[in-house]
């Protein structure tokens, strides 16, 4: 595939930009929660779902950087790695 120029190739390079912060905060939270087992109540699997957020986000910047959607594997990983929202209704 020819690299993508203009708009379209900024949206992309935003895109992968955006996908690289949000696996630098994950892996950063990983960290956090690492150093948290063994007195927070469900640290050690908190970090590994951080750690599979910040390798699918990876993943999805690579492919912004080729001009390409992440595949479906990755976003659904991304889906799976997501938190999930407390209703507190």
């Amino acid at each position: 595939m020819s690299p993508t120029t203009g708009p379209a190739g900024d949206l992309f390079e935003s895109l992968a930009r955006t996908a690289d912060a949000i696996a630098d905060t994950a892996e950063r939270s990983a960290r956090v929660h690492d150093a948290a087992v063994g007195r927070l109540p469900g640290a050690a699997e908190h970090a590994r779902r951080e750690r599979r957020l910040a390798a699918a986000e990876r993943a999805a910047a690579e492919a912004f950087r080729r001009h390409e959607i992440p595949s479906r594997a990755v976003t659904q990983a991304i889906r799976d790695c997501g938190h999930q929202a407390v209703d507190d209704s």
